[in-house]
């Protein structure tokens, strides 16, 4: 990739344009097929688990409440009876949401061990898989990835990859690809100097299924709360997956515009502020809806950020800002245009999100 700046990174899409479009066989409708919808996820890993019935009940319940489209499960769910997980995705759909099964790769050599995965998801009204643990890139291995995405298809079943390599563009081949990791993670604690390289080196291959956002200072590093929501905007994939206990989102005072937070955009800009390791801007757009997220390396800043990607018009702007303490944020609630002056002060770890609805 060339570009004059980060931005023009950030939006370049050879990666797409050099990969081959949707066999219409399999996606009759090319991206717009109506069973492939991207949408937001709760998780049951690292903050807080109950790897039970019930407690994916609960799961379920909480991602009702926060608006989000899918849980995922993790691998306990192969234990229970199959009438379980039937009676979970049952009451998960009524509430609006659809689940998403995790499996170990070694289990899914050929095209029948596949199948068999997939009949239990049809059966039970599953909505996708996450594949995990494929750790190289061997030709056995990249032929796997194709195998999982054109059966998946065949079953109207999304996916999501992890211990991945990184994209290669299939997402395009295979829309149903909503959600490749290929990186080191939240659920392994990165540092506020990682959350800021990521977005112009890792990010720029592809779809990065980072599971942001924490809220549990145990697991947050070196990083503050508004920089953990500035994640959930930066760090993306149309299969966006929270790593924290949705409990303690809806308790947060962000919980407001992280449930509106969305997993696809219209239009991404990357602000001059931005430094390789230092600062991530980000602009992105959904609508007639703009969110401005910066996170912060590990040295303190005052940033200055223009606006002017709003254009013209009045906006209702809901600011999230550091506070005085990591585990805390400051909220504002204005009326702004993009001719107004925004300054950010940014702590060491720090982050700052502004959502703008016209």
């Amino acid at each position: 990739m060339i570009g004059a700046d980060l931005n023009a990174l950030m939006n370049c899409d050879i990666v797409n344009n050099v990969s081959d479009p949707p066999d219409p066989k399999l996606f009759p409708q090319g991206l717009k097929t109506d069973w492939i919808k991207p949408g937001r996820s709760v998780w049951a890993y690292r903050d807080g688990v109950d790897r039970t019935v019930e407690g994916e009940k609960e799961f379920a319940d909480f991602a009702s409440r926060l608006g989000f489209e899918y849980n995922v499960i993790e691998g306990y769910w192969s234990r229970w009876p199959e009438s379980q997980l039937k009676e979970l995705a049952d009451y998960s759909r009524q509430r609006g949401v659809g689940l998403i099964v995790w499996k170990h790769s070694g289990e899914l050599t050929d095209e029948k061990s596949v199948r068999a995965l997939f009949d239990i998801c049809r059966r039970n009204g599953v909505a996708g898989v996450k594949i995990d643990f494929f750790d190289h890139e061997h030709k056995e291995v990249i032929d796997q990835y194709e195998m999982i995405l054109k059966l998946a298809a065949e079953y109207h079943l999304i996916v999501d990859f992890h211990g991945a390599n990184k994209p290669t563009g299939l997402e395009r081949t295979y829309p149903n690809e909503l959600g490749v990791e290929a990186v080191y993670g939240m659920e392994k604690e990165p540092t506020a100097r990682q959350d800021v390289t990521i977005p112009f080196t890792r990010m720029l291959a592809g779809l990065v299924d980072y599971t942001p956002t924490n809220f549990n200072p145990t697991w947050m590093a070196d990083t503050t709360w508004a920089h953990q929501v500035a994640n959930a905007v930066i760090l993306q994939a149309p299969l966006l997956v929270y790593v924290a206990h949705p409990a303690n989102i809806l308790a947060n005072p962000t919980a407001d515009v992280v449930k509106s937070i969305p997993s696809v955009w219209d239009e991404t800009v990357v602000l001059p502020v931005s430094q390789i390791g230092e600062v991530a801007a980000f602009a992105r757009r959904k609508g007639n809806t703009w969110f401005l997220a910066v996170s912060n390396g590990p040295v303190a800043r005052v940033v200055r950020v223009d606006l002017s990607f709003l254009g013209t018009g009045s906006y209702l702007a809901t600011l999230i800002r550091d506070s005085g303490e990591a585990a805390a944020v400051k909220m504002e609630h204005m009326t702004m245009e993009g001719s107004d002056p925004l300054y950010i002060d940014l702590r060491s770890g720090g982050g700052f999100v502004g959502r703008f609805v016209k």
